[in-house]
């Protein structure tokens, strides 16, 4: 079977159209692989740059970890020793409050009954003259 000379153009002209987009399409591909090489490239060397930026970064962490990590100590030594001198104060208020207790309101308790009763018994003495004399 034999094709006509147009015909046998047209196959060829699709033939080439076919091995051109090929061509461009491989072109395309080794562009794109360049393309992904270079920017592997550049990302190792952006990384190359990074890594001592993240140890130091890495490093500073770690001593700001620690130090927060004493200030948290040494706070918690200075609650703790608050706590104790409170209640220690409030131990001593309690205590001068019994004492004071015991000696000055408890005398004077003692000395307003004395003079409550030393009262009565002069009322009681002044009464019972009053009453003889309306007798006599």
């Amino acid at each position: 079977m034999e094709l006509g000379t147009s015909a046998t153009i047209a196959l060829y002209t699709v033939l080439i159209f076919v091995l051109i987009f090929a061509l461009i399409s491989v072109a395309a591909l080794g562009v794109i692989a360049f393309a992904l090489r270079m920017l592997n490239i550049q990302i190792d060397q952006a990384l190359n740059k990074a890594d001592p930026v993240i140890l130091k970064v890495n490093d500073f962490l770690i001593t700001l970890q620690k130090v927060t990590s004493n200030v948290g100590e040494k706070a918690d030594d200075v609650l703790e020793k608050g706590e104790a001198i409170v209640e220690n104060i409030a131990d001593k208020v309690e205590d001068t409050a019994t004492v004071v207790q015991k000696t000055v309101t408890k005398p004077l308790i003692n000395l307003s009954s004395l003079i409550a009763g030393i009262s009565k018994g002069f009322a009681a003495f002044s009464g019972n003259k009053h009453s003889n004399n309306g007798r006599n």
